[in-house]
């Protein structure tokens, strides 16, 4: 087995010639190219790239049968573990693994820099893995240990590096994952070693967190800018439900990256799975734009060459299908809010060859999200049917909003309701559909056990001369709901939405507090609204409220079957705060990744188009994101 080459700078392999490999290389030869030769495993000649014309049939080829392809396939990908790992075994260095058996392989180890007199302080359970035609484009890692502290933060500047990408919380299902190897509070200094690490800012949202530093070394006047981003949103068993919110994440992690960066450091609790997963989907993704292939086989294969058990799970490696599959089905849609104007012009012209618009195209392609039965089993029992107004909007099992079931009444955990991430918080929304006579009850039932304290209404009751919602509130005097009795204290009629505040009491302790309903008048029976502006301010006036009232539940959103004018409003909270935070806009993946949590949501192509002149019209109502 010829050495794999070093972990520094640009050297690997040989240089141009790639002797005795009897293929004749088009251009010189890569550096990663060659490593590739010289590691051809078996394996990964029978497993050749897959061209992304391909790759859905090639990923519901090896599902069938319960995964049993995609489980001979893992299987089969060569360990890697012929090399040495003799720094990791010195005694020295022992207590600076944070797993025995997960060692740094000695030909592609992080090297430190020597400490004066410190023995075993070039050490860190770290490698160097190569990306996309990139030698060592990232350095995956473990989590740090409270005594690998000062190293992490060497390493990360004496390799120049300015991104960390964390896969992992500091504890998961009570274990500890990973240490707090940053200051705890903004503006805080902390010294790890010879290095003096400050926090400096701190961007909490829905599935990530980003934070800034300022890192200094001792003796040095030079400061830089580390960005850590960490993705939370990760389960603590087995892989995301769906890749959406992890796309994003990856996207922004590769935007904000500076080009003259050193390698992006990865590390998650082990440094090999989630970390695994990371680096393939990144370095393919890259892949992709290039050659339109993806070896994500030969690309494992590699890494293992680098760093023990890289993508430790079968689950991780069909995440990392998964993920490239979605990435190539919804293909790059995020767009500069500057250019959103021109981009809106586009998709409304008539595509050259079809007789559809873009707009149609995109709205469409929004709909190959394949959902399982199996997705729906608490809404499909006997008992529970019904309680769903349509008999084909449902929530999934996995968001569905429960109630704490009571005893002896079966099905009494269900209502037709979904949890909704936000931009900035996780659980951010309630969708649902407007209450049926027959579950008024559980309505009012899920607003207490949830603490959600404003309610959004996007319907009238009735509209073309059909029941559109039951009413769910008293108008008058106060009316008891099951264990809790509703008292109307106000009404306000605003230009285009009514304000109804109630309490809500609980009968059998007495506690109680307020729950604010905002019903908007404005929206036709037909269609959508003329103009977005008049919508944008009702939701404006919904999240101050929420903000003035500071109660930690979710809004809840309802119109009929809650999917609808429910799902254009949480779109365009989300979008517009997007906007503000990142000069960005992205409706398709905002509205792919909602219709991950409740099917249908934003139901037709007027509301998506709607979606988007409402975001257009936010924009223009101010100046400074144009400029």
């Amino acid at each position: 087995m010829a050495d794999l080459g070093g972990g520094h700078g640009g050297g690997g392999v040989g240089g141009g010639g790639g002797g005795g490999v009897g293929i004749i290389p088009a251009a010189p030869l890569d550096p990663v190219e060659m490593r590739r030769l010289n590691f051809q495993t078996p394996g990964m000649i029978s497993h050749p790239p897959i061209p992304i014309s391909q790759l859905a049939e090639h990923i519901e080829r090896l599902k069938t049968n319960d995964n049993q392809k995609f489980s001979q396939e893992y299987e089969s990908i060569d360990p890697g573990q012929q090399f040495t790992w003799e720094n990791s075994n010195l005694e020295i260095n022992k207590p600076k693994n944070r797993y025995a058996n997960v060692i740094a392989y000695d030909h592609s180890r992080v090297v430190l820099q020597t400490l004066e007199g410190v023995s075993g302080s070039d050490y860190i359970n770290a490698n160097f893995c190569d990306g996309y035609r990139k030698q060592n484009a990232y350095i995956a890692t473990q989590g740090p240990l409270p005594e690998t502290f000062g190293d992490l933060w060497r390493m990360l500047w004496e390799q120049r590096s300015s991104t960390i990408v964390m896969m992992t919380k500091l504890e998961e299902r009570t274990r500890i994952k990973c240490d707090q190897y940053w200051p705890a509070r903004v503006a805080a200094t902390e010294t790890y070693g010879i290095m003096h690490v400050t926090l400096t800012e701190v961007q909490e949202l829905a599935t990530f967190t980003l934070r800034t530093f300022q890192l200094q070394k001792s003796g040095s006047l030079d400061r830089r800018e580390i960005r850590q981003f960490q993705f939370t949103a990760w389960p603590d068993h087995g892989v995301p439900d769906h890749p959406s919110p992890f796309l994003m994440f990856l996207r922004r992690v590769r935007h904000m990256n500076p080009a003259d960066a050193g390698p992006i450091v990865v590390h998650c609790s082990a440094g090999v799975g989630r970390t695994g997963a990371f680096i393939v989907i990144d370095a393919m993704l890259e892949r992709i734009k290039h050659e339109r292939t993806v070896d994500i086989y030969g690309h494992v294969t590699c890494l293992r060459a680098q760093r023990n058990y890289m993508v430790q799970t079968e689950d991780q490696y069909i995440f990392i299908h998964d993920a490239l599959l979605e990435a190539v089905i919804a293909g790059v849609t995020e767009v500069p809010a500057r250019n959103l104007h021109g981009h809106i012009q586009k998709l409304m012209a008539v595509e050259p060859g079809e007789n559809v618009t873009g707009m149609e195209l995109e709205f469409k392609r929004l709909a190959n999200i394949k959902a399982q039965p199996s997705r729906f089993v608490s809404a499909n029992l006997p008992v529970n049917k019904f309680k769903n107004r349509l008999v084909n909007i449902l929530p999934f099992e996995g968001s569905r909003v429960c109630l704490q079931p009571l005893r002896g009444t079966e099905g009494s955990d269900y209502i037709n309701a979904s949890f909704i991430d936000g931009y900035r918080y996780r659980y951010a929304y309630i969708a649902t559909q407007g209450p049926l006579q027959e579950t008024v009850d559980d309505f009012w039932r899920m607003l207490w056990e949830h603490n959600s304290t404003i309610v959004v209404m996007l319907t009238k009751l009735k509209e073309m001369g059909r029941e559109k919602c039951y009413q769910y509130w008293p108008n008058e005097r106060s009316q008891r709901y099951q264990f809790y009795v509703v008292d109307p204290i106000a009404e306000y009629n605003m230009p285009q939405y009514i304000l109804r505040e109630f309490k809500i009491t609980d009968a059998r302790d007495g506690q109680s507090h307020t729950i604010r309903q905002f019903q908007f008048i404005e929206w036709p029976e037909q269609g959508v609204p003329k103009s977005g502006e008049g919508f944008i301010d009702f939701i404006g006036q919904v999240h101050k409220t929420k903000e003035q009232f500071g109660q930690d539940g979710p809004i809840t959103v309802h119109c009929s079957a809650g999917v609808g004018r429910t799902g254009v409003f949480i779109t365009l909270s989300q979008v517009l705060e997007r906007m503000q935070y990142e000069g960005v806009v992205d409706l398709f993946q905002t509205v792919r990744n909602l219709r991950t949590q409740r099917p249908a949501m934003v139901q037709t192509e007027e509301e998506y188009r709607f979606c988007y002149l409402a975001a257009l019209e936010y924009l223009d109502s101010f100046d400074h994101l144009v400029d």
